[in-house]
């Protein structure tokens, strides 16, 4: 009898706990709901997330970011003078002579195409034109050049060398 004394309190206390700890205020206060959060959630006409930086490209069929892909073509007026440079980007077709030419503030894209290897890639409009580093130009006027330096990632640590 002594012993069934102390596991009688014992399961009242843990009986009257869990109510206690139980809040049946909050559980009615709670609103459930089904909504989910979806993040990136502004897609082009093909599906590509814009705000992570993905545009369409024609030649590689899928989405992609130019800025990772793409090589740099900084605008004119900004190489001459200090200021924030605007940049156009160019891909390549891997085996073929067509070029994807995205320019700074449009939303899509302009094929340009080479008769062989070794001519300039074109349309009406555009020419890109390859001499001591890419150069595009509009109706014959240089518009945008690369950078006269290699943008090369930068590796290693903080610490200074001995």
């Amino acid at each position: 009898m002594k012993k069934l004394f102390p596991l009688a309190v014992m399961m009242f206390f843990f009986v009257s706990c869990e109510q206690i700890l139980k809040n049946p205020k909050n559980e009615d206060a709670v609103e459930k709901t089904n909504k989910k959060v979806v993040l990136g959630n502004d897609k082009d006409a093909n599906g590509c997330v814009t705000s992570a930086g993905y545009r369409w490209s024609s030649i590689r069929n899928k989405c992609i970011r130019i800025f990772e892909e793409g090589y740099r073509l900084n605008a004119i007026t900004e190489l001459k003078s200090e200021g924030t440079a605007k940049s156009a980007f160019v891909i390549f077709e891997e085996k073929g002579n067509r070029a994807e030419l995205y320019l700074p503030n449009t939303t899509s894209s302009i094929l340009l195409e080479r008769e062989k290897e070794g001519n300039h890639y074109q349309n009406t409009t555009w020419s890109l034109q390859l001499n001591d580093g890419y150069s595009l130009l509009k109706n014959g006027e240089p518009q945008y050049a690369g950078a006269t330096i290699e943008e090369k990632q930068i590796t290693g640590s903080d610490k200074q060398e001995n």
